[in-house]
Protein backbone atom coordinates (compact mmCIF):
# COMPACT_ATOMS: atom_id res chain seq x y z
CA UNK A 1 0.00 0.00 0.00
CA UNK A 2 2.95 2.39 0.76
CA UNK A 3 4.59 2.01 -2.35
CA UNK A 4 1.90 2.72 -4.02
CA UNK A 5 1.10 5.71 -2.41
CA UNK A 6 4.78 6.86 -3.04
CA UNK A 7 3.81 6.08 -6.95
CA UNK A 8 1.06 8.12 -6.57
CA UNK A 9 3.07 10.65 -5.01
CA UNK A 10 6.11 10.83 -7.48
CA UNK A 11 4.19 10.47 -10.48
CA UNK A 12 1.85 13.65 -9.10
CA UNK A 13 5.53 15.46 -8.30
CA UNK A 14 6.25 14.68 -12.09
CA UNK A 15 3.16 15.96 -13.78
CA UNK A 16 4.13 19.03 -11.59
CA UNK A 17 7.06 19.88 -12.93
CA UNK A 18 6.10 18.85 -16.60
CA UNK A 19 3.17 21.85 -16.33
CA UNK A 20 5.42 24.13 -14.26
CA UNK A 21 8.07 23.88 -16.89
CA UNK A 22 5.90 24.02 -19.57
CA UNK A 23 4.47 27.33 -18.44
CA UNK A 24 7.96 28.84 -18.13
CA UNK A 25 9.43 28.23 -21.27
CA UNK A 26 5.63 28.22 -23.67
CA UNK A 27 6.23 30.94 -26.15
CA UNK A 28 4.96 34.31 -25.86
CA UNK A 29 2.05 35.31 -28.08
CA UNK A 30 3.27 37.53 -30.83
CA UNK A 31 2.55 40.87 -30.92
CA UNK A 32 2.74 42.12 -34.37
CA UNK A 33 1.60 45.72 -35.45
CA UNK A 34 1.71 47.06 -38.79
CA UNK A 35 1.29 50.67 -39.56
CA UNK A 36 0.96 52.28 -43.09
CA UNK A 37 0.58 54.93 -44.40
CA UNK A 38 -0.38 56.15 -48.39
CA UNK A 39 -0.70 59.02 -49.80
CA UNK A 40 -2.12 60.49 -53.43
CA UNK A 41 0.60 62.80 -54.45
CA UNK A 42 -0.37 63.88 -57.86
CA UNK A 43 -3.69 63.55 -59.67
CA UNK A 44 -3.10 64.71 -63.30
CA UNK A 45 -5.70 63.81 -66.59
CA UNK A 46 -4.43 61.55 -69.30
CA UNK A 47 -5.45 60.64 -72.64
CA UNK A 48 -4.68 57.51 -73.32
CA UNK A 49 -6.57 54.48 -75.22
CA UNK A 50 -5.94 50.52 -74.72
CA UNK A 51 -6.21 48.56 -77.81
CA UNK A 52 -4.89 45.65 -77.26
CA UNK A 53 -3.22 43.33 -74.27
CA UNK A 54 -0.60 39.90 -74.63
CA UNK A 55 0.05 37.84 -71.52
CA UNK A 56 3.59 36.97 -71.26
CA UNK A 57 5.08 34.42 -69.23
CA UNK A 58 9.29 33.67 -68.82
CA UNK A 59 11.58 31.84 -66.79
CA UNK A 60 14.33 33.99 -66.97
CA UNK A 61 18.19 32.07 -65.47
CA UNK A 62 20.53 33.89 -63.58
CA UNK A 63 23.50 32.65 -62.68
CA UNK A 64 26.92 34.98 -60.56
CA UNK A 65 30.35 32.83 -60.51
CA UNK A 66 33.07 35.20 -58.35
CA UNK A 67 35.33 35.82 -61.40
CA UNK A 68 38.32 36.90 -58.69
CA UNK A 69 40.16 34.02 -59.13
CA UNK A 70 39.04 30.98 -61.76
CA UNK A 71 39.95 28.15 -59.33
CA UNK A 72 36.97 29.95 -57.11
CA UNK A 73 35.00 29.83 -59.76
CA UNK A 74 34.87 26.28 -60.42
CA UNK A 75 34.12 25.81 -56.62
CA UNK A 76 29.56 25.72 -55.81
CA UNK A 77 29.97 27.34 -52.62
CA UNK A 78 31.32 30.78 -54.64
CA UNK A 79 28.41 30.68 -57.40
CA UNK A 80 24.71 31.69 -57.31
CA UNK A 81 21.89 30.87 -59.53
CA UNK A 82 18.10 32.25 -59.62
CA UNK A 83 15.81 31.10 -62.11
CA UNK A 84 12.73 33.85 -62.15
CA UNK A 85 9.27 32.76 -63.50
CA UNK A 86 7.81 36.20 -64.84
CA UNK A 87 4.21 36.51 -65.74
CA UNK A 88 3.21 39.81 -67.25
CA UNK A 89 0.26 41.29 -68.74
CA UNK A 90 1.16 44.52 -71.40
CA UNK A 91 -1.19 46.67 -72.50
CA UNK A 92 -0.37 48.48 -76.12
CA UNK A 93 -2.24 51.48 -77.58
CA UNK A 94 -2.19 54.75 -78.17
CA UNK A 95 -1.49 58.58 -76.20
CA UNK A 96 -3.74 60.76 -77.54
CA UNK A 97 -2.90 63.59 -76.20
CA UNK A 98 -0.46 65.07 -79.33
CA UNK A 99 -3.14 63.66 -81.89
CA UNK A 100 -3.86 66.78 -83.62
CA UNK A 101 -7.64 67.07 -85.25
CA UNK A 102 -8.50 70.14 -87.21
CA UNK A 103 -12.06 70.91 -88.20
CA UNK A 104 -13.62 72.70 -91.26
CA UNK A 105 -16.71 74.13 -90.43
CA UNK A 106 -17.46 75.68 -94.00
CA UNK A 107 -16.96 72.05 -95.50
CA UNK A 108 -18.22 70.30 -92.60
CA UNK A 109 -14.48 68.12 -92.32
CA UNK A 110 -12.57 67.17 -89.77
CA UNK A 111 -9.01 66.01 -90.25
CA UNK A 112 -6.89 63.69 -88.25
CA UNK A 113 -3.74 64.80 -89.82
CA UNK A 114 -1.07 62.12 -88.46
CA UNK A 115 -1.77 58.50 -87.40
CA UNK A 116 -0.90 58.01 -83.47
CA UNK A 117 1.89 55.66 -83.50
CA UNK A 118 1.22 52.13 -80.61
CA UNK A 119 3.14 51.92 -77.41
CA UNK A 120 3.55 50.20 -74.50
CA UNK A 121 1.09 52.03 -71.80
CA UNK A 122 1.41 49.94 -68.74
CA UNK A 123 2.94 46.24 -68.13
CA UNK A 124 1.59 44.23 -64.76
CA UNK A 125 4.11 41.42 -63.83
CA UNK A 126 4.81 38.90 -61.02
CA UNK A 127 7.99 37.91 -59.82
CA UNK A 128 8.23 34.43 -58.95
CA UNK A 129 12.01 33.03 -57.64
CA UNK A 130 11.03 29.51 -59.32
CA UNK A 131 14.64 28.36 -57.58
CA UNK A 132 16.69 29.83 -55.81
CA UNK A 133 20.27 28.43 -55.38
CA UNK A 134 23.22 30.23 -53.39
CA UNK A 135 26.39 29.43 -52.44
CA UNK A 136 28.27 29.60 -49.04
CA UNK A 137 29.92 32.81 -49.74
CA UNK A 138 27.79 34.13 -52.33
CA UNK A 139 24.73 35.39 -51.23
CA UNK A 140 22.06 37.39 -53.36
CA UNK A 141 21.51 40.82 -51.76
CA UNK A 142 18.28 42.66 -51.67
CA UNK A 143 19.44 45.03 -54.79
CA UNK A 144 20.76 41.93 -56.86
CA UNK A 145 16.95 40.61 -56.60
CA UNK A 146 16.03 43.79 -57.09
CA UNK A 147 17.71 44.04 -60.74
CA UNK A 148 16.86 40.51 -61.24
CA UNK A 149 13.34 41.16 -60.83
CA UNK A 150 13.79 44.57 -63.41
CA UNK A 151 15.72 42.72 -66.32
CA UNK A 152 13.16 39.58 -66.09
CA UNK A 153 10.79 42.72 -66.88
CA UNK A 154 12.99 44.10 -69.44
CA UNK A 155 13.35 41.11 -71.17
CA UNK A 156 9.52 40.78 -71.68
CA UNK A 157 8.80 44.32 -73.20
CA UNK A 158 12.03 43.43 -75.43
CA UNK A 159 9.60 40.52 -77.07
CA UNK A 160 6.62 43.02 -77.46
CA UNK A 161 7.89 44.56 -81.13
CA UNK A 162 8.21 40.87 -82.36
CA UNK A 163 4.95 39.78 -80.48
CA UNK A 164 2.21 40.99 -83.13
CA UNK A 165 0.89 43.62 -80.24
CA UNK A 166 1.90 46.82 -82.27
CA UNK A 167 0.36 45.34 -85.31
CA UNK A 168 -2.87 43.94 -83.63
CA UNK A 169 -3.26 47.61 -81.97
CA UNK A 170 -2.70 49.73 -85.80
CA UNK A 171 -6.05 47.21 -86.66
CA UNK A 172 -7.67 48.04 -83.55
CA UNK A 173 -6.58 51.80 -84.44
CA UNK A 174 -8.39 51.59 -87.69
CA UNK A 175 -11.64 49.64 -86.78
CA UNK A 176 -12.39 52.65 -84.06
CA UNK A 177 -11.46 54.95 -86.92
CA UNK A 178 -14.24 53.20 -88.89
CA UNK A 179 -16.54 54.07 -86.14
CA UNK A 180 -15.99 57.68 -85.41
CA UNK A 181 -16.00 58.03 -89.09
CA UNK A 182 -19.73 56.73 -88.96
CA UNK A 183 -20.71 58.93 -85.88
CA UNK A 184 -19.01 61.88 -88.15
CA UNK A 185 -21.19 61.17 -91.35
CA UNK A 186 -24.29 60.60 -89.60
CA UNK A 187 -24.16 64.16 -88.25
CA UNK A 188 -23.55 65.70 -91.84
CA UNK A 189 -19.89 65.86 -91.41
CA UNK A 190 -16.71 64.65 -93.12
CA UNK A 191 -13.96 62.42 -91.83
CA UNK A 192 -10.15 62.67 -93.48
CA UNK A 193 -7.17 60.80 -92.39
CA UNK A 194 -3.92 61.98 -92.75
CA UNK A 195 -2.79 57.96 -93.25
CA UNK A 196 -3.90 55.55 -95.00
CA UNK A 197 -5.13 52.51 -92.34
CA UNK A 198 -4.47 49.14 -92.82
CA UNK A 199 -7.58 48.10 -94.83
CA UNK A 200 -6.92 50.91 -97.39
CA UNK A 201 -10.72 52.18 -97.25
CA UNK A 202 -9.60 55.60 -96.28
CA UNK A 203 -7.07 58.13 -97.71
CA UNK A 204 -6.58 61.60 -97.37
CA UNK A 205 -7.85 63.61 -100.03
CA UNK A 206 -6.04 66.97 -101.10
Amino acid sequence: MQRLVRLLVLLAICLLVFFITREIYRPAPSSEQVSSTVLLERVRPVLKLVTVEGDFSELYDHTDTWTYNQLLAGIPSFRKRAIVRVKARVSVGYDLEGMQVTADEASHTLTLEAAPQPQVLSVEHDVDYYDLDEGLFNHFSPQELTAISAKAKQRVLDQVPQSGLYAEAEKQRDAIVQVVRALAESAGWTLKLGWEPQDGRSRLKG
